[in-house]
């Protein structure tokens, strides 16, 4: 995320694209899986995939409920017109897909259960999405959310944050805001507890993924970077992703002695509206 000539470029609009998530998402869908294994579904539920990307988890979810219907919602309307195309209601009847802003949601009452994976964490207006989520709930609604929170570990997007302010790139980032979220686990399910929702489980494990190569390091990396680079040349954009990169593996290697191995924190959050009788096992 540089400009060499010290000025700003103009944002693209969407600084994330489907297909290009989809081939470098694997993380973000051995994540979901382990969400889903623990979760026991009737079949007759209307759920909220809330940052549904690519839609195949959306689908996955979908395909279990025999009466019960799927809303994958995105901000990214790349990503929707991904997830439609590879998810249409050819495939897929009980599933849709809409552009919607977590900050800005607009359902009442809706849904008997609102899940998320690995989404929020961009969305550093934690408050707002969470407000959206407590309206979307009916009143003995569930949601369940995973998502990285703030650990002890250096982050990659700590790492990004650090590389936009070096001289050399600070000029394209003018006016720029962190897109990512900075709470611990404790911090986001407080505030959730604070706008209307009660802590049913708080559960966080820190987490490794082996790259095996730089290729498919720098994919990922260049796949969820998307908030940086567009403020740049298309010409630089690999310069900044190669550079945050090895400032990273510099780290991990340091402290793990590893090469390509992604270290991050999951934090599984599982919420009901306040006053519900709403439980889990």
């Amino acid at each position: 995320m540089s400009n060499p000539a010290g000025e700003p470029s103009r944002p693209t609009p969407d600084p994330w694209h489907g297909a290009d998530y989809a081939h470098h998402s694997g993380l973000q869908a051995a994540m979901a899986d382990e969400v889903l294994a623990q979760m026991q579904l009737l079949g007759d539920e209307q759920v909220l995939d809330l940052g549904c990307g690519d839609g195949k988890i959306s689908a996955r979810i979908a395909a279990q409920l025999v009466q019960g219907a799927v809303l994958g919602v995105d901000a990214s309307a790349d990503m929707v017109a991904y997830a439609q195309r590879q998810f249409g209601a050819d495939r897929c009847p009980n599933l849709r897909f809409e552009v919607a802003d977590a900050r800005r949601l607009g359902f009442e009452a809706c849904f008997d259960l609102v899940v998320s994976f690995n989404a929020l964490h961009w969305v550093p207006q934690a408050a707002d999405a969470l407000r959206g989520i407590r309206r979307a709930l009916k009143p003995e609604g569930l949601a369940r959310l995973r998502l990285v929170t703030r650990a002890a570990l250096v982050s990659l997007e700590e790492v990004a944050e650090e590389v936009r302010r070096e001289p050399h790139w600070a000029g394209a980032f003018a006016g720029f805001s962190d897109p990512y979220l900075r709470l611990s686990a404790e911090e986001y399910a407080a505030l959730a507890e604070s706008l209307g929702l009660k802590q049913l489980s708080l559960c966080s494990a820190a987490k490794r993924w082996d790259f095996r190569t730089e290729d498919a390091f720098f994919g990922f990396c260049n796949a969820g970077f998307g908030a940086w680079t567009r403020r740049l040349p298309e010409a630089r954009r690999r310069a900044f992703v190669e550079e945050s990169m090895a400032r990273y593996l510099a780290a991990i290697d340091g402290t793990f002695g590893e090469r390509f191995v992604f270290h991050f924190t999951q934090t599984d959050l599982v919420l009901a509206p306040a006053g519900s009788a709403t439980s889990v096992d």
